[in-house]
């Protein structure tokens, strides 16, 4: 080649080389770099860390922190304040909306509109599991992360070229600023998990009426005497706080000779894994609840209990939405996608575009139990967000009533708990397949999700413990449970 020729394509080489890497260093090309390029890198290998949580990101972010050394390394970036403002603008938009659309939505993550990701789409894949799934959650700390360590790798060239900035009191209180900014994740979490505001009036829950031996009169009784009567050596009775009325009455209408005080020994209620629990550990002699899960099962076969279970009951498990929801009607079907996270808004099942909160129990709870046996069946539910799952059921209820002041959420208990111990007006009981929970529904089998419950009783129980129970299966002991308002077999 002639030498002119090639010095010419080497000067044209250099100028080229020269013009791409002025363009790297524009405002333009770092922008590019903040809005698009960091967000694909933390997108694609973050997309895990969603499924999980935040702590599950820093690999993301580590990748993301190299990939700015390394741009500042090949380029010999000395300018940091460019590629700051750079990142900081990406930050404002992405988190800065997110921000706004929470606020907008009271900080319910399930009513951010679904449509969101469409403006976070340079993260893809992560923007794209945060649609299917709904982990809006961790959006914020991606979006504070992605920003922080850009900072790190920008800093880092810039500690081992000993260009570290010196930097003025504005521009120290400009990022203190933007790091108590980056806290908000923290207050969008607390208000997502533990703000309540319902202004429908709440009724709470009052077990203390139900305390036997005090002549209260919200207890069940018979108007005639009954053939048994225990005068010592009384079982200890325990169990879901839903059936505490109906063993509550039972022990009143069988012990003789007990104060209210001893009473309060003797019947207790708890949550139905404590109950069971206390059967295993010999606290309590009969517990009353619905048939344990197999979880329950092995703990039991774990302490060498052998349990027997009598049944003396029916019950309806009914779901419930607030009183303005205007779907009366749901199949089985129709549930279950909701509950598996298919089905996401009101209006796939005929009520109004709005997105669906579906509440749910602690697992072992007997609601929790009765929904995954009779209801899923087979069919596995999504995990709740940490703010749509309840210790107690009379929180289900109450935030169906006014989560946030919002009516699109659904929850799920026992009718008697529902709407004789924890009757709010402000929430109504919805058909299954068209079929309302009624005590009649319920005797003739007509009600789809009728849940029996049961006297349980452990190894070796006792004679009182077993006369107790063989009562409950007479024509009195049924006529009780049908006076307190659940559903006997006669």
């Amino acid at each position: 080649m002639n030498p002119i020729i090639r010095i010419y394509i080497y000067k044209g080489e250099t100028i080229i080389t020269k013009s791409i890497k002025k363009y790297r260093k524009t405002h333009w090309w770092l922008l590019i770099r903040a809005l698009l390029l960091s967000p694909l890198i933390v997108g694609s290998t973050g997309v895990y860390g969603i499924f999980w949580s935040g702590w599950a990101l820093l690999p993301a972010f580590l990748l993301n922190a190299i990939y700015w050394y390394r741009y500042n390394r090949k380029n010999q970036f000395s300018n940091y304040r460019d590629q700051i403002w750079a990142v900081l603008v990406a930050f404002i938009y992405y988190f800065g909306s997110l921000t706004i659309i929470l606020a907008a939505a009271h900080y319910s993550y399930l009513d951010t509109a679904i449509y969101y990701p469409a403006f976070i789409f340079p993260y893809n894949f992560s923007a794209v599991a945060v649609a299917v799934g709904l982990f809006y959650h961790h959006l914020g700390w991606m979006f504070v992360g992605t920003f922080w360590s850009a900072v790190l790798g920008i800093l880092t060239y810039q500690w081992q070229t000993h260009h570290l900035p010196k930097l003025h009191r504005i521009q120290v209180g400009g990022f203190i600023v933007i790091f108590l900014v980056s806290l908000l994740p923290l207050y969008q979490n607390f208000a997502n998990n533990l703000k309540y505001t319902d202004t429908s009036g709440t009724s709470s829950l009052n077990l203390a009426k139900y305390q036997p031996f005090k002549n209260r009169k919200a207890l069940a009784t018979l108007n005639h005497p009954t053939t048994l009567q225990i005068q010592s050596k009384f079982p200890r009775l325990n169990g879901a706080t839903a059936l505490y009325p109906m063993y509550s009455a039972v022990a009143q209408t069988l012990y003789t000779g007990v104060s209210a005080r001893q009473g309060s020994q003797l019947v207790k209620v708890d949550s139905t894994p404590k109950a069971f629990n206390s059967l295993l550990k010999k606290q309590s002699d009969v517990i009353f609840m619905a048939k344990p899960s197999a979880a329950q099962f092995r703990a039991a076969k774990q302490h060498h209990v052998h349990l027997k279970l009598t049944k003396i009951g029916s019950e309806a498990f009914v779901f419930f939405v607030n009183q303005h929801n205007p779907v009366d009607n749901l199949s089985l079907k129709q549930i279950q996608s909701i509950y598996q996270r298919q089905t996401i808004f009101w209006s796939s099942v005929g009520g109004k575009f709005a997105a669906i909160q579906p509440f749910q129990r602690p697992e072992g709870s007997g609601s929790q139990t009765a929904m995954e046996q009779m209801v899923m069946a087979n069919k596995q539910m999504a995990k709740p967000l940490r703010y749509q799952e309840f210790d107690v059921m009379d929180g289900v209820i109450d935030g169906v009533a006014g989560y946030n002041n919002r009516t699109n959420a659904i929850g799920y208990s026992f009718r008697f708990f529902a709407t004789q111990m924890m009757h709010n007006k402000q929430v109504k009981l919805l058909k299954i397949n068209g079929v309302s929970p009624t005590a009649a529904n319920i005797r003739n089998d007509k009600y789809p999700l009728t849940a029996h419950f049961y006297a349980i009783t452990g190894t070796h129980p006792s004679k009182n413990s077993e006369r107790l129970i063989n009562w409950l299966t007479t024509n009195d002991g049924q006529a009780l449970i049908n006076r307190t308002g659940y559903v006997g077999l006669k």
